[in-house]
């Protein structure tokens, strides 16, 4: 399991940057009502979460929509050639091939990365000067996508399809996301100072990121259930109306576990601290046994670890 994030040494947060803070997290709904708010996702993201990706139809819809964006038509076909999704056959030269080679859910998933991806790069690089926590909260997002995924698959509950959940776990920290782009440079302190885990300021992020990534989703007009998520990922035992909510939770725990697995295929290690949760506590330990995943979880650690290169070839946001 994960043990705290740990704080960079030498960074320690000043009585003054503790007041700033708790000033942004008390008063976080400015940077959703604010002219200066961050810009929406792209629209398609949002209509490629209504693809049905089991019907006769997807390869062609999937297929439209990324041939809508010249960059992710570019990306796509890059991925669909490299080393980390390359199956044996020619080199692929158009996105329909691409699509039917990855597989329908495969693609899905890339696309929607590839998309949610260019959103954080073009949305947020130019708000943050810090490409090392850019890249750690991005790579964050990939590991929580790729556990919660994992997660459903293993579960084979009918109500929780794993490429919905891949989704829910990429998006449930926009809000995180979000507090950076407002105040770039007290966020990055406070992310290397451990997320004042422990503290009274901890508790005041979890609720704003929560709050106001839920809130940017609806104003974005994305689906209810990722609303949700991200509004409860932090509720302690979260026995709610939706199990992914359950699902992200535990998700959010794995990350240093995914990292520092033995059969890790992760090339870098990334310093900054991942993950904005403290250790595991009891209710992992109980949302685990309520799902019946107790005894599954180090072989979902296993599987994420071993897409370490895929992860890290998803991880490099494009420019």
């Amino acid at each position: 399991m994960t043990p705290a994030p740990e704080a960079i040494p030498g960074v320690v947060l000043t009585a003054e940057d503790q007041a700033k803070l708790d000033k942004l997290f008390g008063n976080w709904a400015w940077i959703v009502d604010s002219e200066s708010s961050m810009p929406p996702v792209s629209p398609l993201v949002f209509r490629l979460l209504t693809t049905d990706r089991d019907a006769p139809y997807a390869v062609a819809e999937i297929t439209e929509i990324v041939e809508s964006d010249p960059i992710v038509t570019a990306r796509l076909l890059g991925l669909s050639n490299s080393s980390a999704f390359l199956r044996a056959g020619k080199p692929i030269r158009d996105v329909r091939s691409a699509v039917l080679r990855l597989g329908v859910h495969n693609a899905f998933e890339t696309t929607f990365t590839e998309m949610f991806g260019m959103w954080v790069r073009h949305s947020s690089r130019k708000a943050l000067p810090d490409d090392d926590l850019l890249d750690s909260m991005w790579l964050e997002y990939l590991l929580t996508a790729f556990c919660t995924r994992e997660l459903a698959a293993t579960l084979r509950d009918p109500s929780i399809e794993p490429s919905a959940a891949y989704t829910a776990g990429l998006l449930h920290d926009v809000g995180s996301l979000a507090l950076c782009w407002a105040e770039p440079v007290l966020m990055g302190r406070f992310v290397r100072a451990g997320y004042g885990i422990g503290t009274p300021l901890y508790d005041l992020f979890a609720k704003a990121h929560c709050g106001l990534g839920s809130e940017l989703l609806r104003s974005w007009n994305a689906p209810r259930e990722l609303q949700l998520v991200a509004a409860h990922h932090h509720d302690r035992l979260p026995a709610q109306e939706l199990a992914v909510i359950s699902l992200v939770y535990i998700a959010d725990h794995l990350h240093a576990a995914v990292l520092e697995h033995e059969s890790s295929q992760f090339r870098a290690q990334h310093a900054l601290p991942h993950a904005c949760f403290g250790a595991p506590n009891e209710d992992v330990t109980a949302a685990l046994t309520a799902l019946g995943l107790t005894d599954k979880v180090e072989g979902i650690i296993e599987r994420v670890a071993a897409q370490g290169e895929r992860i890290e070839t998803l991880a490099r946001l494009p420019d």
